[in-house]
């Protein structure tokens, strides 16, 4: 699009990225079909706590979708492989990754703090009993790590995309998670999701039904989605993004969006994460980036 492009303690976080769901890649064996969100969130709290196997009942497995290795301005929500990550090796620390980043879940929040001589500090204030660790974090050329000299255990890196001006989204093997400027964590945490219905489930994943908003230099652009399938774009920002409308449907991680009016004929495509609770991101045609829900008043 001009998209231009996106239970508790372990269900949080299961759900987490639920990342119901940043949800996102792997697998978790349940009775009923695991969501995007479950997959992600169980390798992320494994990596975190050291506490694996969703309860020692089963083992999260990852599963790739198909882009070139690595590379973050088109594929921003893409894990890279072991061979990519061993490749990788910042050095430094992007100056805009500096100071403090807060990941909403239904708890609370986790925060993580990055100083630019390279050290780091998380902890958890969603009362889900994961651990704090600090240590050392790099970050370069669209690439991260980080490795724990206190607290819990941790090591970890992959890529990173940095969405001006408060989102940064970092990528790991098994997964993607958006990480957000402390306020704005807050606002999507706190916004109230009302319940919502798709006129045809099949074709509409019902949590993205409502409107998200991407924020960009200058304002943000606003993205409605209904639950009879149809959508508008407009951009509240002084940068002249054309208004269009059309046809959008998300089922199984996939998206796609024609445009009817507008833009006639144009049309996008990618794969969806919805991270609980109020996260979207997507990836498109032109690259990647993470949504926030706009509340109501």
């Amino acid at each position: 699009m001009v998209i231009l492009h996106g239970k508790d303690t372990r269900r949080i976080v299961r759900a987490l990225f639920n990342v119901a769901s940043l949800g996102v890649w792997g697998g978790v064996a349940q009775a009923q079909q695991p969501t995007a969100g479950d997959f992600i969130a169980e390798a992320d709290y494994c990596s975190f706590t050291g506490l694996c196997g969703n309860g020692g009942q089963s083992q999260v497995t990852t599963t790739h979708l198909g882009v070139d290795p690595c590379y973050l301005a088109q594929n921003a929500m893409r894990p890279c492989t072991s061979a990519d990550m061993q490749a990788l090796q910042p050095h430094g620390v992007d100056p805009n990754l500096v100071g403090t980043w807060a990941l909403p879940l239904r708890g609370g929040l986790w925060v993580l703090s990055i100083d630019a001589k390279g050290n780091y500090a998380f902890h958890s204030e969603a009362q889900d009993g994961v651990p704090s660790h600090a240590g050392s974090f790099a970050a370069a050329n669209g690439a991260w790590a980080m490795k724990a000299k206190t607290g819990h255990a941790f090591a970890g890196g992959g890529n990173y995309l940095y969405q001006a001006p408060g989102i940064f989204i970092a990528t790991t093997q098994q997964g993607a998670v958006s990480w957000l400027r402390p306020a704005l964590a807050q606002t999507a945490m706190h916004c109230p999701v009302k319940p919502q219905k798709a006129a045809n489930p099949a074709s509409l994943d019902a949590h993205l039904i409502g409107t998200w908003q991407l924020p960009v230099k200058g304002g943000n652009w606003v993205w409605e989605i209904a639950g009879d399938g149809s959508y508008t774009f407009h951009s509240e920002a002084t940068d002249g993004a054309p208004y269009h409308a059309g046809i959008f449907t998300a089922s199984t991680n996939q998206w796609t969006l024609t445009a009817t009016s507008g833009i006639p004929f144009y049309t996008d495509n990618g794969q969806y994460l919805y991270q609980t609770p109020n996260i979207l991101m997507l990836r498109g045609k032109l690259g990647g980036a993470a949504w926030i829900r706009r509340c109501n008043p």
